[in-house]
């Protein structure tokens, strides 16, 4: 190690401008990497649901001017006309469940908020509003309930949740990160579980208005998004049926339906079942308009996000192209020129295979004294917030393994670049290579 050093101080004329580019070459390798360390820790994270096998279903009311309109039908028999159609909907063939929402499905496009008062502090959420089935259907894992007696037990069964919201119309459930440290310091919890049991929302006869009765997991607003963001902390309790009369409109609530897995058979069971449309959903002036599987709603909403990452992927991939081959062509431009030295070195004993191991050592030395200060910049910028810290906050974790991976994409750019003239110098014999100099 001595002497590697000691010939890199000695030739630390070529060197330094070799190191320059490294430290630049680094740094700006460590962005990269750091994003797409951010952006596929995102992507893998759990979503908190399951929409494989579930399907969206349109339905909408005849105008006026329709054949078979029937004017004695108001707004409230429209609604309670949807409400038959999804009781006919349960009975189907391979239906597994289905539940009526509103604004509230995976991949929707709009969203209601939710809010407790904890301790005198006042917090939001995204709101899950809909039936209780809601958690059987998208498989919405729990982490405790409280049960009927009060006994707090662990749990990651969505029927238990199911059950204890149709229980009582006051009882609530919440996500586990509802009241996290990094949402509210100020309560003090690490996570909602001390919530469980808690009622608050005192009314005039002494009695509340909610009970937290069940903890979820979070439940993301897509996989681009974290837990910690819109959609992520959760609220919900029970969509009623009068309350689903009072919306007015087919369109304002969501239908979901669950197949079982044997019954999915994709866009033939689309074509079905609209073919029984008019003849089993269609009541009154209600009528089934469309049905679309969660993976299209899923394709729709994350489009733009899907693009843009695409598109910086594409980047990402151009300045990785030219940074190998800058890397390269630099480490064997350099071993090229050194076949004098090569040949000395074996003309006076050494073996290929040590000269080979000292160029490899030399290369990543240097790799390794020009990272250290390219870590440098790259942890001012990290602290900076100059990267991505609203997906994931900038610790010692990700700054380190983003650092390792740099370094070693770039230690094998750095042997393949002297590889390959090395072994071709060392195929020369040391006499006619110190002949040729």
């Amino acid at each position: 190690m001595n002497d590697l050093l000691r010939q890199i101080r000695n030739e630390r004329r070529a060197n330094l401008w070799l190191g320059v580019e490294l430290l630049v070459v680094f740094a700006v390798m460590w962005y990269l990497v750091d994003w797409t360390y951010v952006t596929v820790r995102t992507w893998l994270q759990p979503m908190g649901f399951d929409t494989e096998h579930c399907y969206e279903l349109t339905f909408n009311r005849l105008t006026p001017q329709a054949e078979g309109y029937r004017a004695e039908d108001d707004a409230e028999a429209d609604m309670r006309h949807l409400l038959e159609i999804v009781e006919r909907l349960r009975h189907r063939p391979g239906v597994e469940y289905v539940a009526v929402s509103q604004n509230s499905i995976p991949y929707n496009d709009g969203s209601n908020g939710f809010g407790l008062l904890i301790d005198s502090v006042q917090t939001r959420a995204m709101l899950r509003w809909g039936q209780p089935d809601y958690f059987r259907l998208f498989r919405v894992q729990g982490v405790a309930v409280l049960t009927e007696d009060g006994r707090k037990v662990p749990t990651a069964s969505p029927d238990s949740l199911a059950e204890t919201l149709r229980r009582s119309t006051r009882h609530v459930v919440v996500s586990r990160n509802y009241v996290s440290a990094s949402r509210y310091p100020e309560l003090g919890y690490a996570d909602a579980l001390p919530l469980l049991g808690y009622e608050g929302g005192l009314r005039d006869d002494g009695t509340y208005s909610y009970k937290i009765t069940g903890i979820c997991e979070p439940m993301r607003w897509s996989h681009f998004s974290t837990t910690e963001q819109w959609g992520g902390p959760v609220g919900a309790y029970t969509l009623l049926d009068d309350e689903i009369i009072n919306l007015g409109n087919p369109l304002y609530v969501q239908v979901s339906l669950r197949l079982e897995p044997e019954a999915d058979t994709g866009a033939q069971f689309v074509e079905a079942l609209l073919d029984d449309a008019d003849r089993l959903y269609t009541l009154g002036n209600v009528f089934l308009l469309d049905v679309q599987p969660f993976t299209a709603l899923q394709r729709t909403m994350e489009m733009d996000d899907v693009n843009e990452a695409r598109t910086q992927l594409c980047v990402i991939g151009f300045l990785l192209l030219n940074i190998f081959l800058g890397v390269i062509g630099t480490f064997w431009f350099r071993t090229q020129h050194r076949r004098s030295e090569i040949a000395l070195r074996m003309a006076f004993g050494s073996t290929r295979r040590g000269v080979f191991r000292r160029l490899i050592k030399e290369g990543l030395l240097l790799l390794t004294l020009a990272a250290v200060p390219a870590a440098l910049i790259a942890f001012n910028v990290g602290m900076a917030e100059l990267v991505d810290v609203e997906r994931m906050p900038f610790d010692a974790v990700r700054f380190l393994w983003a650092l390792g991976m740099t370094w070693v994409l770039m230690a094998g750019m750095v042997v393949l670049g002297i590889w390959y003239p090395a072994c071709q110098a060392m195929k020369i014999q040391p006499a006619e290579a110190l002949y040729d100099e």
